[in-house]
């Protein structure tokens, strides 16, 4: 069964990625064509629980989906 979680919050994440490597490309060393692949990379270390936080798309994510802004907040809501 699809995780309709994940789903959301990759669906945010990507909005907010773009976002932040378009207004913030001082944070960010790659380009926006190079969003997908990062997309996709990401949405892997969620599931794995092998990810960074410390991002701007990501708290940004997490503001839009009221999610507080921590691992354990975040692990529970994609699982």
């Amino acid at each position: 069964m699809p995780n309709s979680n994940l789903e959301k919050f990759m669906a945010e994440y990507a909005r907010q990625l773009e976002s932040a490597v378009t207004n913030h490309p001082e944070e960010y060393c790659y380009p926006t064509s190079e969003i997908p692949g990062v997309i996709k990379k990401m949405r892997t270390a969620f599931i794995e629980q092998s990810y960074n936080k410390d991002g701007r798309a990501i708290r940004s994510t997490c503001k839009a989906l009221s999610i507080p802004y921590t691992y354990v907040a975040i692990n529970k809501y994609l699982s």
